[in-house]
């Protein structure tokens, strides 16, 4: 049986790095916290955060491509295994504090979306 490789499209590329690096939940935090000036943040990130962020991770990926170990692959080759032990258990630590925060974090704009207004006693409660 012929199987088809399936290619990435550019928009899907696009949100995959922007979702694993910056995250849907901090959008709405963002936009919630500041209204329409967060809209220049957003382009001053994507310029100077997101475009070299994502020529990195190309240049890696096409670097170590036989590799199937991604960040450990790399970082065993750049620092050696006892320090891409280290780092990609920190990576992989880390996002237990990123689930907490955006846990905590979701409950705001729901809030605000199935309401109109934040419900939180506090202003700004969680988000901050």
């Amino acid at each position: 049986m012929h199987q088809q490789l399936k290619k990435m499209s550019l928009i899907g590329l696009i949100l995959m790095i922007f979702t694993s690096v910056f995250g849907f939940a901090n959008s709405p935090s963002a936009f919630y916290l500041m209204g329409y000036s967060a809209m220049p943040f957003y382009l001053f990130s994507a310029l100077f955060f997101f475009i070299p962020f994502a020529l990195m991770m190309a240049e890696m990926g096409s670097a170590y491509r036989r590799e199937e170990g991604g960040i450990y692959s790399w970082m065993n080759h750049s620092v050696g295994p006892r320090f891409a032990f280290i780092g990609t258990f920190m990576w992989f630590a880390s996002y237990v504090v990123w689930m907490v925060s955006t846990a905590a974090k979701i409950w705001v704009p729901l809030s605000t979306f199935l309401f109109g207004a934040d419900k939180n006693p506090r202003p700004g409660g969680w988000v901050a």
